[in-house]
């Protein structure tokens, strides 16, 4: 992941209420994708300790380009008791006064104790008149997606009233990026022109009116995607897009990140492939059985195969983390989709290591090698070959 949204009233910012992407929202190094100080609106920050310890973190703000305070800027040490919230407002905690052009950016949290506490946040941005929002923090290690594609879906432009208006945001972590973007309609035919964003560490662009910025002709438009792919030759640092659409009547907003359809994270792969042990040898059986290991999140949908000229003299079968039989079986070498069960029907609840297995149909001569490939909704490693037992089972 990778991306989020925000909303400008203005010459000021303003967004609606945005939700965590995830309840799994604690960390030790986190982002939050937009704090403000204007004459209109002031962020306040919430900081909770979630461990059992005293936790130091260290709070850096990252101004945009064009505000009072770009760049970086360092802010108040924030000390929070285990089980505590810590609050302040950004004039506050890192000197980032009122001005008359709005002070906006990013601010990182990291907490830096011995004890490595894990904390979440969030900003309540809230104008004179008392009217808010909150953005959430993110953990940094779940927005770095690098080299992958993320999408905002419903972006809109409209004339009359209340009127619409569609803007979007780039954001660098701590390393520069290029990022390459285009509008499509909800059909995938582009709009205008494809745009090149080329940042700074901790940089954040903002592009208002963005149909305008890719020269999309006069007109209203509405059910439009914004979609975002890594471009940095030869590396692929992580980056954050989000977009908003606002109204320009009464400056009510959303915030949207940009959901990434495939990440760069080998413990959240849609379709994972296997066709060597992890340490590079070529997976291939004469007898027994090769075991292998798939961290699975249900409720989810699961199906999986072997692949290769062999298939046909392998079988397997899919075991929850109990050793229950789930899928698969006696010469079976494929199983399509099946329902991995509630929450609370496996492993107490948790998600955890579920086991792949794979045998010969009979006694072959000869080694065969082969591959293995899954497919899942919530998204896992690639089957992890863990071991061999001379023992076959089914």
């Amino acid at each position: 992941m990778k991306a989020y949204k925000y909303c400008l009233l203005a010459a000021a910012l303003c967004c609606s209420n945005a939700l965590a992407q995830t309840s799994d929202g604690y960390g030790t190094s986190l982002r939050i994708p937009l704090v403000v100080n204007s004459s209109t609106y002031s962020s306040t920050l919430f900081v909770r300790n979630g461990g059992d310890s005293e936790a130091s973190v260290k709070v850096t703000y990252y101004g945009a380009p064009g505000t009072p305070f770009a760049g970086t800027r360092p802010c108040s040490t924030l000390t929070v008791a285990a089980g505590a919230v810590a609050s302040s407002d950004l004039a506050t905690l890192c000197s980032v006064p009122v001005s008359a052009t709005s002070n906006y950016g990013q601010l990182a949290l990291e907490e830096q104790s011995a004890a490595n506490v894990a904390i979440s946040g969030y900003s309540r941005i809230q104008s004179v008149a008392g009217q808010g929002f909150s953005v959430e923090s993110f953990k940094v290690g779940s927005l770095s997606g690098g080299a992958t594609t993320s999408a905002v879906a419903g972006l809109r432009r409209q004339a009359a009233a209340p009127g619409y208006q569609s803007n979007c945001f780039i954001s660098a972590l701590g390393e520069p990026v290029s990022v390459s973007w285009s509008l499509r309609t909800g059909a995938g035919a582009p709009l205008g022109s494809p745009q090149v964003s080329n940042l700074s560490a901790n940089e954040t662009i903002r592009y208002l009116d963005v149909f305008n910025v890719v020269g999309a002709a006069a007109g209203d438009y509405s059910n439009v995607q914004a979609v975002f792919t890594e471009s940095t030759a030869s590396t692929n640092p992580g980056y954050v897009a989000f977009c908003t659409t606002q109204d320009n009547t009464y400056f009510g907003g959303d915030f949207r990140i940009a959901k990434e359809i495939d990440p760069s994270d080998q413990r959240s792969k849609k379709v994972g492939v296997s066709l060597d042990s992890s340490l590079g040898v070529l997976l291939g059986l004469a007898s027994g059985q090769d075991q292998f290991g798939l961290y699975l999140q249900h409720p989810d949908w699961v199906q999986c195969r072997i692949n290769g000229t062999a298939a046909n003299q392998l079988e397997m079968r899919l075991e929850d983390p109990q050793g229950n039989v789930v899928a698969g079986g006696n010469n079976v070498s494929s199983f399509q989709k099946v329902y991995l069960g509630e929450r609370s029907t496996r492993n107490d609840g948790a998600h955890g290591l579920w086991k792949l297995k794979v045998e010969t149909r009979n006694l072959l001569s000869l080694p065969v090698n082969y591959g293995l490939t899954c497919e899942s909704g919530n998204g896992s490693n690639p089957p992890l070959f863990v071991n061999h037992s001379v023992i076959e089972e089914f």
